[in-house]
């Protein structure tokens, strides 16, 4: 757990450090996913699913806001259901305009939920959208979660409807968008999955905002096994058919990455938990303090050694040869010029001009409190008016 927590704090360290290039690269291969989903899926206009297309669209769209990307990804579904038929560019264009309209122009940071959502029903884990955004979030993103899923299976009716739609004859126009829209709409599998999508979110949401210990394990079992009942019981009374392994396979992905978001966002310690209690004069406060587990990372002493401080230590060997080399006196008797600091030649011991340094300090001190003792006499005379009495 310890090597657990050590990583978490390095990934943090790292993310706070290149947050704003790492977001960008979480935008692109999202957007490049979503676009490759779309063309593999319903992929009817050769022109769209040229990958050259699919690439410079996720890169313009990752240096732009996620609402940007939900746009592109409506525009290019629009745009491979208009090879299909126009019946079901107008209904699929209407759809998407209500949900732009009525929600995610008025709460666009939602936005990567609705493309979220049917990237989970592409890869089979329905479930753990609603999971992972009910034990981060708020009830908020149950809106953005069941418009993802009223998109995966408005593209799925986009699939299976082409083949009928294609043959279809341009008198049959009106019949033909009354039927899909009719179909589209009236899809018990959607509103079942709809429903369970809420349900699931708004019961994680409530059980980790509880007191209880252990919250938020509790709290992604408890959604995946809902939305997988839910699912289930309601395909049985709705005659709806069911692939009850992978809601099984999506049920442990959610809960799966339910607790990879407990050690990322929300790492306690319960068997440290305290029950505190505060009043004043109008009301008591009961109080759970749970300790948060953080291990530091291990930091590393590095030490440093100066190498030209260990050559100042060492003693300085001398070349006698070489000495005999440079002092020795030039051809022709001519003594070789010596520079200025060299020029002014140093007394000896044994000259008369010669003092010795311990004299010298002494003979400095000396003229220095012979200094003070002048200084301290006038400043005296002149206090004691002294000069003006001899006068």
């Amino acid at each position: 757990m310890n090597g657990i927590l050590e990583l978490k704090g390095q990934l943090q360290e790292v993310y706070a450090k290149y947050s704003k290039y790492i977001d960008k690269a979480i935008q692109f291969i999202l957007a490049l996913i979503t676009f490759y989903m779309i063309n593999h899926n319903i992929g009817f206009m050769n022109m769209l699913k040229n990958p050259i297309i699919t690439l410079g669209l996720s890169v313009v769209c990752a240096f732009l806001p996620p609402v940007f990307t939900v746009l592109a990804a409506a525009a290019l579904v629009l745009g491979h259901v208009y090879s299909v038929s126009l019946g079901m560019v107008l209904v699929t264009a209407i759809a998407f305009l209500l949900m732009f309209i009525f929600y995610l122009r008025l709460a666009p940071r939602t936005a990567i939920v609705v493309l979220l959502m049917p990237l989970a029903y592409m890869l089979k884990i329905p479930a753990a959208v609603p999971v992972a955004f009910a034990l981060v979030g708020t009830p908020v993103y149950a809106v953005p979660s069941a418009f993802g899923t009223i998109v995966y299976f408005m593209i799925r009716q986009v699939k299976d409807s082409a083949a009928t739609l294609q043959t279809a004859e341009e008198s049959g126009f009106i019949a033909d968008t009354m039927g899909f829209a009719k179909q589209a709409l009236a899809s018990k599998e959607m509103w079942l999955s709809v429903a369970a999508v809420l349900i699931c979110m708004l019961a994680v949401y409530s059980i980790r905002r509880s007191a209880v210990a252990h919250a938020w394990k509790i709290a992604s079992a408890v959604g995946a096994v809902l939305y997988m009942v839910v699912v289930a019981v309601g395909g049985v009374a709705l005659g709806v058919k069911a692939s009850y392994g992978s809601l099984f396979a999506g049920a442990i992905a959610a809960v799966i990455i339910g607790l990879i978001l407990e050690i990322l966002f929300f790492a306690v310690d319960y068997a440290k938990c305290e029950s505190l209690q505060y009043e004043d004069d109008e009301y008591y406060y009961y109080v759970k303090a749970i300790p948060k587990v953080g291990v530091a990372a291990p930091e590393k002493t590095v030490k440093r050694i100066n190498k030209r401080d260990e050559l100042r230590n060492e003693s300085e060997v001398i070349d006698s040869d070489e000495l005999r080399r440079k002092t020795k006196k030039p051809a022709g008797g001519k003594k070789k010029p010596q520079a200025k600091s060299q020029q002014k030649a140093q007394p000896r011991k044994n000259d008369p001009v010669y003092e010795a340094p311990e004299r010298r300090q002494a003979k400095k001190e000396k003229m220095t409190e012979s200094a003070e003792h002048l200084l301290l006499t006038r400043s005296l005379r002149k206090d004691l008016n002294l000069d003006e009495d001899g006068k």
